[in-house]
């Protein structure tokens, strides 16, 4: 039984034109001791997969159907009493904005210790003992327990946030984007230290990103998200030397490769599309230079190669994608539109 099981998760968010699918049928699973990624560009619902975890949808927010069984428990459905119990304790989150997660007017000492007394029966001295013990595990000195938020660089108060996290020794770590407002020398400093606190306490962690090259760095799978759904998923290794969607592939030509060639990565043409009225069959087909007919109507199945998992009408059986056509199918439509309607104004 793996420690977190996602399967078919729906999301909606009310909205006054009716309702975004930000969450759409996902499925992946992070086994005990297991580092995943999840990754995409913004506003394909990975913050909203976090945010159900812990039970903390925006009050526009609900889930419409499937599963989050944390180890063996299930999740939806549970009254908030109960979910109060399990986060923090069970599984915990360090936010996205080390500065807006900590409170500018209460002591950075007193913030890590308010969930172990909240959740735990400890004294306040064996409280602020594992407040100190953290600090010094994340990289602070002890003495800076009495401290304030704005008194720390953004990457100390990036390691506040990660203390408070494992205040209350969880099995599932959650980080999103946790170096995203950082500079890439503290970047690296904040993944080796999550790293190092995985293999040290035994933790499973689920980082969420945009950057494909932050979650090489951490993570031993990658689940690949896009409008709501997951695209692809596989071993990094994997995913990264072959990806097999063609969203991911463009994903990984973007990024910059610091051993090739000095070249600024690929741009993935187009926006990811509104959820109140996704498109249908594949949704990335108004961006994908491979796309046919079918994938303009009918939702792709799911192809597995190996520990290799993809949803695309392009992928052969063998896990092959095909070379890219010279323009996508939506834009030969628009372009053929255009030249038969320039054609009737001639004729006319």
């Amino acid at each position: 039984m793996s420690l977190l099981e996602i399967a078919d998760l729906a999301i909606r968010f009310r909205v006054p034109d009716g309702q975004l699918r930000v969450v759409d049928g996902i499925s992946f699973a992070i086994e005990a001791g297991e580092a995943v990624g999840l990754v995409g560009e913004s506003g394909c619902g990975k913050t909203t997969v976090a945010r159900a975890l812990i039970g903390r949808l925006p009050e526009n927010g609900r889930i419409v159907g499937g599963s989050i069984r944390l180890d063996g428990e299930e999740l939806v459905g549970m009254r908030e009493a109960q979910l109060r119990r399990r986060r923090w304790r069970d599984v915990s989150l360090i936010f996205q904005g080390a500065m807006n997660a900590l409170n500018p007017v209460i002591r950075v000492g007193d913030q890590v210790i308010e969930p172990i007394l909240q959740h735990e029966t400890a004294t306040p001295q064996q409280a602020r003992r594992r407040a100190a013990e953290l600090f010094e595990r994340v990289g602070i000195s002890a003495n800076r327990l009495r401290d304030y938020p704005h008194e720390f660089s953004g990457g100390m108060r990036q390691r506040v946030v990660i203390a408070m996290a494992l205040a209350n020794r969880p099995k599932l770590l959650i980080g999103d984007e946790p170096t995203t407002a950082l500079d890439v020398m503290v970047q690296a400093q904040i993944l080796d230290l999550l790293e190092s606190l995985r293999r040290d306490l035994g933790l499973s962690l689920l980082l969420i990103s945009h950057d494909l090259s932050v979650v090489a760095e951490t993570c031993d799978r990658a689940v690949v998200m896009y409008a709501g759904r997951v695209v692809e998923s596989g071993p990094i290794g994997d995913v990264l030397s072959r990806p097999l969607h063609p969203y991911t592939e463009k994903l990984v030509s973007s990024t910059p490769d610091v051993k090739g060639e000095r070249t600024i990565g690929r741009s993935i043409p187009g926006v990811v599309p509104a959820l109140i009225a996704p498109p249908q069959g594949c949704r990335f087909n108004p961006r994908c230079d491979r796309a046919m007919a079918v994938c303009l109507e009918i939702d792709p199945p799911e192809l597995i190669v190996s520990d290799h998992r993809v949803f695309c009408h392009a992928v052969t059986d063998d896990g092959r994608l095909p070379p890219p056509r010279d323009l996508p199918v939506l834009e030969q439509a628009r372009r053929i539109t255009e030249a038969e309607s320039q054609d009737v104004e001639l004729v006319e």
